[in-house]
């Protein structure tokens, strides 16, 4: 014999749990594009704050600091430890003493009382009477005891004490003047040996 309700009973069972997966899924599916727009939201926001708050540092910096620093001069430049491409901004003095800070940015008011600007360096020319490492070796502290460790011809220039001593250099001014006297305090020309 043919029963047409239990025939359908099942349908109806198979119906109703279908409709609730899709209710299931829609809610699912309306919870992460609700949670997509508030993640949206927050990302805009904290966007748009972070515009303001650097808006607001710059314009507190060029408030602050006045007018452009000098430029440095050249015991400044090559006095200077700063890396002059990097944080070519130099403080010299704070409230009356030594500072020797380095920013890639001009010091504002208050935190730097004298500062220059690095980014002209390369270009000063080098006065006539600064020290360099064009001067005869002495024969019997270097070209005897330095030996087979005597720099080659194009490169002359030897540190002879300091953390660089047996250090060469094709420059002049590399262990006098552009490196600090822990790293070599003293120098000459290898080629005066010969």
């Amino acid at each position: 014999m043919f029963d047409s309700t239990n025939m359908t009973q099942p349908k109806n069972k198979k119906s109703k749990r279908s409709s609730l997966l899709q209710i299931t899924n829609g809610g699912m599916a309306v919870t992460v594009l609700f949670f997509m727009l508030v993640v949206v939201a927050i990302s805009v926001s904290v966007t748009r704050s972070t515009a303001a708050t650097t808006e607001i540092s710059v314009t507190t910096v060029m408030a602050t600091a006045g007018k452009k620093p000098v430029p440095c001069t050249f015991q400044e430049c090559y006095g200077s430890s700063c890396n002059h491409l990097a944080a070519p901004y130099t403080c010299l003095f704070n409230n009356g003493g030594p500072h020797g800070g380095c920013s890639p940015t001009p010091w504002i008011k208050g935190t730097c009382t004298t500062q220059c600007d690095l980014t002209d360096c390369a270009s000063l020319s080098i006065p006539d009477d600064t020290a360099s490492c064009d001067s005869p070796c002495d024969d019997k502290t270097v070209c005897l005891d330095f030996g087979n460790r005597l720099c080659p011809t194009l490169t002359p220039f030897q540190c002879t004490a300091g953390s660089a001593k047996f250090g060469c250099s094709s420059e002049k001014f590399e262990w006098s003047l552009r490196t600090s006297d822990a790293t070599c305090s003293a120098c000459c020309h290898t080629q005066s040996c010969k």
